[in-house]
This record gives structure tokens, C-alpha cells and sequence, in this order.
């Protein structure tokens, strides 16, 4: 998906910077991610960034073939992580969000999905 959601935003000149974010979120700062093989520096630095995000939440997420993780096991992976699979200063300085303000987020998140898929049956349901 990364490639493609590049392809996507690409002809979106607004938009360079998140394209970048996009294709390159699966780059790992030690050069063993996809899908241009970049490593260190040569990742672009929105990237590098998101890469944490989207980590913790891939880590904090249930998904079909394992049910989420505790925040501090996450957030444990990705200082463990630092240097190899995520940037050093963006993990260390993700590191510092206090748990408690990352819960916060999680569960305003999960309330938001529960609204969204509400208000996507909403139609349904009043057809019947």
C-alpha cells in the first residue's frame, strides 16, 4: 500500500510532503524496510515519524489474528526498536507522551469508530 497511496497523492502537488509520509512509513531506519530499502537519514523525516505512529498503533489495535496490545508493551517495542526499526529521536521522543495521554487518545479514537459506524447503519436501520 505504500507504493500505491504514493501513486495516489502523488499528482496532489499540495500534498508532496504526505506522499512522502505515505510511501516511505515502512522504511526502517536500520535500511531493512520497504519499499525503497532507505535507512537512516535518507528516510524523509515525516516519515520516520509516522513509521512510530503507525506502529504503536498497529501494536495498540485489535486485529484478526491478535488482540491488541497493553500501552506499555507497545510503547516498550518501540523504545526497543529505537536505532533499529524506528528513528532513535523520534522514538525517544514519542517515549515521552505519558501513557495516561495516549490512553486518552485511544479511547477518544475507539469512540469516534463507534460514532462513524453508527452513523453509517443510521440509514439502514431507517429504511426498515
Amino acid at each position: 500500500h505504500p507504493v500505491v497511496g504514493d501513486k495516489i497523492l502523488k499528482p496532489l502537488r499540495f500534498l508532496a510532503c504526505e506522499a512522502k509520509a505515505v510511501r516511505h512509513h515502512h522504511e526502517r531506519y536500520d535500511g531493512k524496510g520497504y519499499p525503497d530499502g532507505l535507512k537512516g537519514d535518507d528516510i524523509p523525516l515525516i516519515a520516520r515519524v509516522v513509521t512510530v505512529a503507525d506502529a504503536f498503533d498497529a501494536m495498540t489495535s485489535d486485529r484478526p489474528y491478535r488482540s491488541k496490545r497493553p500501552l506499555p508493551t507497545a510503547m516498550e517495542e518501540i523504545v526497543r526498536g529505537a536505532g533499529t526499526q524506528f528513528d532513535p529521536v523520534a522514538a525517544d521522543a514519542f517515549s515521552t507522551i505519558p501513557l495516561a495521554r495516549l490512553e486518552q487518545i485511544s479511547q477518544h479514537l475507539d469512540l469516534r469508530s463507534v460514532a462513524i459506524a453508527d452513523a453509517a447503519v443510521a440509514p439502514l436501520v431507517a429504511v426498515r
